[in-house]
Formats: C-alpha cells, structure tokens, sequence
C-alpha cells in the first residue's frame, strides 16, 4: 500500500494501537496525531495540523472524550464540535478516504433478543452515544456533499495490548492475576461481545485498500455472558482466584442486558478477515499481559 495514513486520536488505545499496525504495513508515511498535537476541537488547529495532507490521502477519526473519562451534556457538545470541525476541514480539502471510529452504543436500550444489525434505528440513550451517533450523521453528509468514502465502524468492546484499565477484559484480567479476586455486578448472566484490538487493525488494513465505504457494526458475533468470560480467564491463567458477586453500584447507567450481534454485513464485505472468539483472545492477550 502506498497511502498516507493520519490517525487523529492517536494517543488513546485504539489510535496507538492503529499506528503501530499502519507503521508495519504501510509503505507510504504514518502519522499519528494526539489532541494535544491536533485539536479537534480548534479548527484552526485542524488545518495547522493538517495543511500536508493531499488528495489521496486516508484520515482515520479516533479522537473523542470516552465514555470512561466523561459521559456528560458538554462532553457530548464538543465530541460533536470535533466532528463539525473536521467536517469543515474535509469542506476544502480533497481526501481519497475517511474513516470515523463510532461505537454500538447508538442504538441505545434495544428489546430483549433483538439482535443488533446495521439496519436496526439507533436510538441512544445517553449523551456519549448521542455524540457519536451525531457525529456519524455531520460526517456523512459532508463526505457525500464531496463524494468522498466514509467508512463508519461501531466498535463494540475492544481489548488487547495497550488497553490499561480502558477495557472490561483487561479489568477482569487485572483483578484475577494481581488481586486474586473478581467482582461481577449484577448476576453475570449479561451477554457481550468482545473483539480483539489486531481484528480491528486488520479490518482497517481492508477496508484503506479498497476505500470501503458504508456503516459496519465490528462484533465477533460470538457473545459470552460475563460469567463464561470469567471462566475463560481462569482456564486461561490456570490460576485461583475469587469470584464475588455484588449488586450493580451502576442503577442509574442503564445498558442493555444482552448484546447480541447479526454480523453478516461485516463478514461478507471483509471476507479474508476471521475475528478471534473470546478464548483465542484472552490467550493471545495474556501472552502479552505484564501485571
């Protein structure tokens, strides 16, 4: 491949972790933008930022206030505001391909055994997802104002090298190894679905090639109740530790109980890529796991 790749967001988890890949893979220039370097939040800075970038480049937007750090009303206002603003640099400039990293949460508190689908109405419920889903629609509509692809990939959980204390796996992990005891709120039974940081990298590696464009729910399709997951990590490890069931301390962050995904439009678009199930996963990641 011979593109110029920029990762906007390139200090967190998933940023770091898509430079590292692009470094190894591409044989065009890497460059890799923390907000501090870029801050989507000035358009001034944006286009500073970014004044190199030509026409058949590629931007990966990974940049946003999480939910982990902040999930409030002004949290939700300037993750729309880097949207708007790099829509209004994408306005004056041609780029070859773009790529917005949103997340499953927009599609808020679904029914009971539905199964989630890229043609199920979002409908979020809290203002991180409210942002993202937001931030979907102003790109959008400005990629097709300039015709250019949009790739659009709702991440469901993500682990993996790198994820400190950012993802649930790696918390689960952590407690198991270090303090020999796991705590699961609620009765364990909630079904997720998990996917391994490489699977990510390699769907973007895919997707820059052929400038895919369109909306992709990223799953394995293989959703674990947090108890089987809990017992993976103790095969894994062969070690012993505690499990303690607690009531949820969250009553007032409603998620959904079971999430449970329809992966088909993913698997049938990047039909080279096979995603890890929970087990291949937590091996691979503890191959790696320093306490």
């Amino acid at each position: 491949m011979n593109k110029n790749m920029i990762v906007l967001g390139a200090s967190g988890f998933i940023g770091s972790s898509i430079v590292k890949h692009f470094l190894s893979y591409s044989s065009g220039t890497v460059k890799g933008f923390s907000s501090q370097e870029c801050d989507t939040l000035s358009l001034n800075s944006i286009e500073d930022s970014l004044s190199f970038v030509k026409e058949n480049d590629v931007i990966i937007m990974a940049s946003a206030i999480t939910r982990l750090k902040e999930n409030s009303f002004e949290s939700m206002i300037n993750n729309i505001r880097m949207a708007e603003n790099f829509s209004r640099f994408i306005e004056k400039n041609k780029i070859a391909h773009i790529v917005f990293l949103s997340t499953v949460d927009v599609y808020g508190l679904v029914k009971q055994d539905t199964m989630l689908n890229e043609k199920l109405l979002p409908g979020p419920n809290d203002y991180y997802a409210m942002s993202k889903l937001s931030s979907e629609y102003i790109l959008k509509k400005m990629c097709h104002k300039r015709h250019i692809p949009l790739l659009v990939l709702r991440l469901s959980g993500i682990y993996g090298p790198g994820d400190n204390g950012k993802s649930t796996i790696n918390k689960l992990i952590e407690s198991a190894v270090i303090n020999k005891k796991v705590v699961i709120y609620g009765d364990g039974e909630d079904k997720r679905d998990f996917v391994y940081i490489d699977d990510v990298c390699n769907i973007l590696e895919m997707a820059v090639d052929h400038k895919t464009d369109g909306t992709f729910n990223v799953a394995t399709g293989k959703s674990c109740s947090i108890k089987e997951i809990v017992e993976v990590i103790k095969q894994s490890t062969c070690g012993e530790f505690i499990v303690e069931f607690k009531e949820n301390a969250n009553q007032h962050d409603e998620r959904v109980k079971d999430m449970v995904y329809d992966v088909s439009l993913l698997r049938s678009t990047f039909t080279d890529i096979k995603l890890k199930d929970i087990s291949e996963g937590i091996c691979q990641y503890l191959n790696t796991y320093k306490p």
